[in-house]
């Protein structure tokens, strides 16, 4: 005979209610990540080290631009337009409805012959949203464009050298953690590890002279095969002072990689001509193609709106080949100069 089932089914969940679920769990996690609460995955993305770090580069990078205009009409925010430039890869120059001439940042769309984009979208809380045709009523300055209407940035390189930084900090971290325990001891009764700890208390007083009976003597007896104390070499496995000056080498790369030469900065004595020359090399062939850009950009805006006398320097880049210049001067004038004095 079938016996009956009494057991209740239980009210399946609706989609939305599983839609809720699922977004609180992806919040909360978020926020795990991104105040180094508890990582799930060793990414550095997403916590407090990283967030610091990359506030530190975009400062850097910042540095790499000095932009003029005429400030007798135009009261333009020098911030905005780097940002839009470095970190969003793109600035439109354009008038909004009641003919005012602005920097904006904006969206690309349409496509050409070339592959590239025919039309910016502007969305702004203050001027409103419109489209303008490139080449007719605006113009863009970017670094570096991609196929279709996409423009490349500085976001993805600040973020791998912070994450990168910030493994420096952790490490560092965890090392001086650890460095703060340096003996360990083996008590074989609960009453030898009491005169165990009054003895370190002792000695961490600061006391001239601690005094301990025979016995518990032959057992901190140090060297012996029977010793109850362990010394951990706490000065031998210190690499807090390696991964800091690993840190400024990473800032270094960074520095080298957005246009700035650090080839000053990374030898203690004597710098060869040629090593210099050779980072002046690495430095303008990562920035070239994006001062190529922007000069044409610049150019682009100014042919349009004349009054704008936009002006966008690379002021790094421009030094190094000033240097360049002196340098081949004197060798024309005097010689060859195989080495600096810093």
């Amino acid at each position: 005979m079938a016996t009956k089932n009494n057991t209740r089914k239980q009210p399946s969940k609706t989609n939305q209610q599983r839609d809720n679920e699922l977004s609180r769990k992806k919040l909360i996690k978020a926020f795990e990540e991104a105040y180094g609460m508890h990582p799930t995955e060793v990414k550095g993305v997403l916590n407090a080290r990283t967030e610091y770090y990359s506030v530190q580069l975009e400062k850097l990078a910042f540095g790499m631009l000095d932009i003029e205009y005429d400030k007798d009409f135009f009261r333009w925010d020098k911030d905005y337009m780097k940002e839009a430039i470095l970190l969003k890869g793109l600035v439109t120059f354009t008038k909004d409805d009641n003919g005012v001439l602005l920097p904006l940042k904006c969206g690309a769309t349409g496509i050409n012959v070339f592959n590239r984009p025919t039309e910016v979208i502007v969305a702004n809380p203050v001027v409103g949203s419109f489209t303008r045709e490139i080449g007719v009523d605006c113009e863009i300055i970017y670094l570096q464009s991609k196929q279709g209407s996409r423009f490349r940035n500085l976001r993805p390189i600040i973020t791998l050298y912070a994450q990168r930084l910030a493994n420096c900090d952790a490490s560092i971290d965890i090392n001086l953690f650890n460095s703060r325990t340096t003996m360990v001891f083996r008590a074989p009764t609960p009453q030898a590890a009491e005169s165990y700890k009054a003895m370190y208390d002792e000695m961490s007083e600061g006391k001239p002279a601690v005094f301990i009976d025979e016995e518990m003597g032959s057992l901190l007896q140090n060297g012996g095969k029977d010793s109850n104390l362990y010394i951990i070499k706490a000065k031998e496995n210190f690499i807090a002072d390696v991964v800091q000056n690993e840190k400024l080498q990473i800032i270094n790369e960074f520095l080298t990689v957005i246009g700035i030469n650090t080839s000053n900065t990374t030898k203690r004595e004597r710098l060869v001509t040629d090593e210099v020359n050779a980072n002046n090399v690495e430095v303008q062939a990562n920035v070239k193609l994006w001062k190529e850009n922007v000069d044409e950009g610049v150019e682009r805006v100014n042919k349009m709106f004349p009054e704008a006398k936009l002006k966008i320097t690379f002021p790094y880049y421009n030094a190094m080949e000033q240097y360049e210049d002196g340098q081949t001067s004197d060798q024309e004038e005097g010689g060859e100069d195989n080495e600096l004095d810093r």
